[in-house]
């Protein structure tokens, strides 16, 4: 995964909102496996901390949902993430753990905001 170019900051977020969206449509249904699962330490952004920190302590989907709903995350429009629909970012989940190794080794760059 070594590129030249540094990630752009809202594109690491924006992958890890598509990760999330999975995630919260799939975890509590127990549809992903355990070890599928990114730490939340793989989340390199404050939003998508706070966002996985949600969708994990909350009991179901519409809990977690519901919680959601009341963040105030900057550059997060809450309404559009919970409209999406998450089946397509299966993988998303995987590029967030394969993405914060890469950043973790210096394999990749994150631009400055």
């Amino acid at each position: 995964m070594s590129d030249a170019r540094p990630l752009k900051q809202v594109d690491l977020l924006r992958h890890e909102l598509k990760a999330l969206r999975y995630i919260c449509e799939n975890y509590h249904a127990r549809k992903i496996a355990p070890e599928a699962l990114p730490p939340m330490a793989d989340f390199m952004t404050p939003q998508g901390r706070e966002i996985y920190q949600t969708i994990m302590h909350s009991p179901d989907r519409e809990t977690a949902e519901t919680a959601l709903k009341h963040l105030d995350l900057e550059n997060v429009d809450i309404g559009s993430f919970l409209r999406l629909s998450g089946e397509h970012y299966y993988s998303y989940p995987a590029l967030v753990i394969e993405r914060a190794a890469a950043i973790r080794s210096g394999a990749l760059k994150v631009a400055a905001a």
